[in-house]
């Protein structure tokens, strides 16, 4: 028998993720101690670790594989694969549903608001746990997270809360975020692609959001972070050679830097591609005639991936 913590490593999840799962979906029933602890049998973690796979690699969602945990069993599900299309790449699962949201979005983005207009660290990170046991990564982040985020934002800006409200809420996200790409972590050599923000560009969230999900599809991914000098990404174009460049533009006062490290990527020996995200991409690609990634998570690394296929030696098997 294995303590919470002892399972969450064994199945490679997090506390938070296995009692929400427990709780809202049922996949395990673990016994209690004397003193109320829970304890899990490997079958626990064989149907946990099931749940996982379902969820983040085929990429459906938390319900329906807590469904499929019951109904196949988790004996069954590792041992399946998916389908491959005539490309060799792994098929969409007719029952994905990409970037479909499930959770109630619109009350967990109200509670979020109110839970960092109170400073209530503890009811942020459980709204957190509930968003992303709830959905896919890519779903959770785009209704729930960012539209959280604006309005705490929005918040502040109206002079509804302080600044350490809105500062602790962003951090708590921004590391929320960070276990998401380390869990996604690509050894795959050579580098594919690499994503930051240009001098001056503070506001990461979107960016290191967009690094998880390109990492999670299988692209080996570098987050640089924000506020990178122009020189330094030049240096790490030719340092490493990436496939793609990803270069968040996201207020007027971002146009003229980002557009600088568009400049500057295209002069470096190494040439990758470039793109822009973010809501002042369009008037960056104005300037630059870069292309300008499309606002659904899903969708922009979609046109991501295929840049990298496009690149020479960079086909995938």
């Amino acid at each position: 028998m294995y303590t919470i913590k002892q399972a969450a490593l064994r199945a490679g999840l997090t506390i938070p993720t296995i009692r929400a799962w427990e709780r809202r979906y049922g996949v395990v029933a673990p016994t209690r101690t004397a003193g109320g602890y829970r304890l899990y049998d490997d079958e626990a973690i064989a149907r946990l670790a099931a749940m996982r796979r379902l969820v983040e690699v085929d990429g459906i969602r938390p319900s329906q594989a807590a469904d499929e945990v019951r109904t196949r069993g988790a004996a069954s599900i590792a041992g399946s694969t998916q389908a491959l299309d005539g490309d060799g790449e792994l098929a969409e699962r007719p029952d994905a549903q990409r970037g479909s949201p499930i959770a109630p979005t619109a009350s967990l983005v109200a509670a979020l608001q109110e839970a960092a207009r109170r400073l209530d660290l503890v009811a942020f990170e459980r709204l957190l746990d509930e968003a992303f046991a709830a959905q896919r990564f890519e779903a959770a982040a785009t209704a729930v997270i960012y539209p959280a985020l604006r309005a705490i934002g929005e918040d502040w800006a109206a002079g509804q809360i302080d600044v350490a409200m809105e500062h602790a809420a962003s951090e708590a996200i921004r590391r929320r975020l960070g276990r998401f790409y380390d869990a996604a972590v690509d050894v795959t050599s050579p580098l594919d692609v690499v994503v930051g923000l240009p001098p001056g560009c503070q506001h990461e969230i979107g960016a290191m959001g967009f690094a998880v999900a390109a990492r999670r599809r299988g692209l080996s991914v570098l987050y640089l972070g924000a506020n990178v000098p122009v020189d330094s990404w030049a240096l790490t174009s030719d340092a490493l050679g990436m496939a793609v460049a990803v270069v968040g533009a996201i207020g007027e006062d971002d146009i003229a830097e980002a557009s600088a490290v568009v400049e500057a990527l295209r002069l470096s020996s190494n040439r990758p591609a470039v793109v822009v995200g973010g809501r002042a991409a369009s008037s960056v690609a104005a300037a630059t005639d870069v292309i300008v990634l499309p606002d659904g998570m899903d969708a922009a690394v979609d046109v991501v991936q295929e840049l990298v296929r496009s690149r020479p030696g960079r086909a995938r098997s």
